[in-house]
């Protein structure tokens, strides 16, 4: 089994190859600016490193959002388009769980504007619905959550950045999780949008 991990959401490019469980290579690098530039090259790159080809890759696990509207649709766009010359599984996860993994913490994503994405995690699983967020109401959202480790965009609220392996936090939480059946319907995940039609109503 040769999965294909990508996430190009937010402030990492990541691009990594697992077979049979085990990691064959990973690039993780920041740099949000260049995801739609670096994506193919570097996903070519490790394929001919490690003399796979596109048609060998058995399953994509990909991020799905929240995070920036372009670089959500950078890997996305990368597994439809796979998925029309190929019988490829599809996975999707969120971006906050990305970050979450299996830990007992907040995740939060810089979502411009003074706003975050965030949401609490325990063993891979939501305590909460992904939420939009005032930067200033961090601080009292956290009350709920003493003992919760911060992870993410931590810098955005003044928390120290760590960094995080977002290829096996995805490898381990997609095993939790069903291809998708429905390939066409998958679109990234836009909370702001969600966010814009309460306001309206």
């Amino acid at each position: 089994m040769l999965s294909l991990i990508m996430d190009t959401s937010n402030q990492y490019l990541m691009v990594s190859l697992y077979e049979d469980d085990q990691c064959i290579e990973t690039i993780q690098e920041l740099g949000s600016q260049r995801q739609s530039e670096n994506a193919i090259p570097y996903l070519a790159s490790l394929l001919e490193k490690h003399q796979k080809e596109l048609l060998d890759i058995d399953e994509i696990i990909i991020t799905c959002g929240p995070g920036s509207y372009t670089g959500e649709r950078v890997a996305m766009t990368i597994a439809k388009t796979l998925s029309v010359i190929s019988p490829v599984k599809i996975k999707v996860i969120s971006s906050l769980a990305a970050y979450a993994g299996k830990q007992k913490c907040v995740s939060v994503i810089d979502a411009r504007s003074q706003k975050i994405f965030v949401c609490a995690y325990e063993c891979g699983k939501p305590l909460i619905h992904e939420q939009l967020l005032l930067i200033s109401d961090f601080m009292e959202f956290m009350k709920d959550y003493d003992g919760f480790d911060v992870v993410g965009q931590t810098q955005v609220v003044n928390y120290p950045m760590k960094e995080v392996d977002l290829a096996h936090h995805l490898y381990i939480l997609a095993k939790d999780e069903e291809a998708i059946d429905n390939v066409d319907a998958l679109v990234p995940r836009y909370l702001k949008d969600v966010e814009a039609k309460k306001i309206c109503l």
